[in-house]
């Protein structure tokens, strides 16, 4: 039940989450943001539910908004945001890495989902571009075509399974060189514009 849900978020808010109410497309929507930490890893999530009329919630999605990942000198971090407008919300990550955190993925992602009248989610567009390593610790994945053109065959062939292994990882298109740089740009942006959000909060 709906009402049961919504007070244990209640009390879910006074130790680790908030809740906040949207109508988008003349749907109405729970988004709850949950902190979390468990062992080396800590960091917000995004959960957005839909309001149904009988009184029921029903989980579309989940996305991070926030996580460090690892010790002083090894952390691999993610950060996220999000903007509604219109039937639209707009969801925006960038990976980063700390000191020796050489495996550890460092790129960004923009995906752009549509509220259905229905109130379903629908993914009409997503890009991202990600270094899943440190460059000499990638283990022959096909990532190092990403830096200089691939000759052989072969070395096309490794570039496209690890673009097609991303793409299917972080359900976004792939895109390289200079448009992979504008992406990164736009997300640091769009990071920003949130940090001036909650500064002006």
């Amino acid at each position: 039940m709906k009402t049961i849900f919504i007070l244990s978020l209640f009390f879910m808010q006074l130790f680790s989450a908030s809740l906040e109410h949207v109508t988008i497309n003349n749907n109405d929507f729970s988004l709850v943001k949950e902190h979390y930490a468990d062992y080396d890893s800590k960091g917000e999530v995004l959960k957005l539910y839909k309001e149904e009329q009988n009184s029921n919630l029903t989980f579309l999605l989940s996305f991070v908004l926030s996580d460090s990942t690892g010790g002083c000198s090894s952390k691999s971090m993610v950060n996220g945001s999000y903007e509604i407008s219109g039937d639209t919300i707009t969801f925006y990550t960038m990976w980063t890495r700390r000191g020796k955190a050489n495996l550890s993925p460092y790129g960004a992602r923009i995906q752009h989902y549509k509220i259905l009248d229905s109130g379903k989610l629908e993914l009409i567009e997503g890009k991202v571009y990600v270094e899943e390593t440190k460059k000499k610790y990638d283990n022959e994945s096909g990532m190092e075509y990403l830096f200089h053109a691939p000759k052989t065959q072969k070395e096309k062939e490794q570039l496209q399974s690890y673009v097609k292994a991303v793409e299917e990882k972080y359900k976004a298109t792939f895109i390289f060189n200079e448009e992979g740089k504008v992406l990164i740009e736009e997300v640091k942006k769009a990071l920003k514009r949130k940090m001036k959000a909650l500064w002006n909060h």
